[in-house]
């Protein structure tokens, strides 16, 4: 009963493959099957799997273009000199689009999550070598790290996430991050909180410009209200001075490379922030090394807007109803 299941089951999942990516109804050819025996493991799929994600190796390989070139065994099998247990998530990749990590209890001999095996041959081999069907076995036997996995990923051209992918999903794949890098992160993430601070003060004092130049040499950034004097390397002296400063002071140097090399993004994230901020970037001619970045609002200070959203807002009730009291005794 279980065996007929599982062949029902089977059969079900391989029709569905077939008709998304041939058209229900269309005749598949002997040559759409095809065998990878990957380290002696082997595994069965078809041709369009394989080549709906041409610019990996398999895809490639598997074109239509590329066909005078294959060289089969036994008519449609082919030998690849990977790992052949590895493989099976790779091969996960071409049905799925994304690289499905186990479970970290995956690794125990209890667990039979994301396992696909036969229960009529669930019996644990002693060694890899016993094993030729990759349908019997568990994923639990023979835990991976994943530096093992990511050397697959390069070899089969498998790439490190979905263009299309835009959530954030912990299935697929993200390689870790390095420490240079985590250092880099950190930085991106404090300057653009900083230009929202600076953004944030500048509007509480009923400002909507300021430039602020930012030096290549690690010279600390410099900030106006007004349209600097290119040869006046000196800050505006107005009240927030200060706490504009230390704002800023971090990202001496630092902020001339992040907007040289990420402009369009910080543009973009700020703006996403700020929907009325304004955002232009010059580099002075005859003056290398440096930013000069505008920033400005297009906005209005509303009076009514400032009472109803302030603590203020209390005491708006008092006032209209001390007008209206005075208007009837006049």
């Amino acid at each position: 009963m279980l065996e007929e299941i599982s062949d029902q089951l089977e059969k079900t999942f391989m029709d569905e493959e077939v008709n998304i990516k041939n058209g229900a109804g269309k005749k598949i050819e002997p040559d759409d099957k095809i065998i990878l025996n990957v380290g002696g493991v082997k595994y069965e799929t078809f041709r369009s799997t394989l080549t709906a994600y041409p610019e990996t190796l398999l895809g490639i390989m598997f074109a239509d273009r590329n066909k005078e070139m294959l060289h089969p065994m036994n008519g449609n099998e082919f030998f690849f000199d990977r790992d052949g247990y590895l493989f099976r998530h790779i091969l996960q990749y071409y049905r799925t689009g994304m690289i499905h990590w186990p479970e970290p209890s995956s690794c125990h001999e209890n667990s039979t999550h994301n396992t696909h095996f036969d229960s009529k041959k669930s019996t644990k081999p002693s060694d890899k070598s016993e094993i030729k069907d990759a349908n019997t076995v568990p994923s639990y036997m023979f835990p991976f790290s994943r530096s093992e996995l990511e050397q697959e990923m390069q070899y089969f051209l498998i790439p490190a996430a979905s263009e299309d992918d835009d959530d954030d999903d912990n299935n697929s794949y993200n390689p870790p991050l390095t420490f240079a890098n985590k250092a880099v992160v950190d930085n991106v993430n404090g300057f653009l909180n900083s230009l929202i601070d600076v953004m944030h003060q500048l509007a509480g004092l009923f400002e909507k410009h300021i430039f602020i130049t930012f030096y290549h040499d690690r010279q600390p950034p410099i900030f106006s209200l007004i349209t600097p004097n290119l040869n006046v390397v000196k800050n505006e002296t107005a009240p927030f001075r200060e706490n504009i400063r230390k704002l800023l002071l971090p990202y001496a140097g630092v902020g001339y490379t992040l907007l040289m090399n990420f402009e369009r993004e910080i543009e973009l994230y700020l703006k996403g922030e700020i929907p009325e901020l304004n955002w232009s970037i010059e580099k002075p001619a005859g003056l290398p090394n440096r930013f000069i970045l505008h920033l400005s609002f297009n906005d209005k200070f509303l009076k009514q807007q400032i009472l109803r959203n302030s603590c203020l807002a209390k005491v708006i009730y008092t006032i209209n109803s001390d007008k209206s009291k005075g208007h009837i005794d006049n």
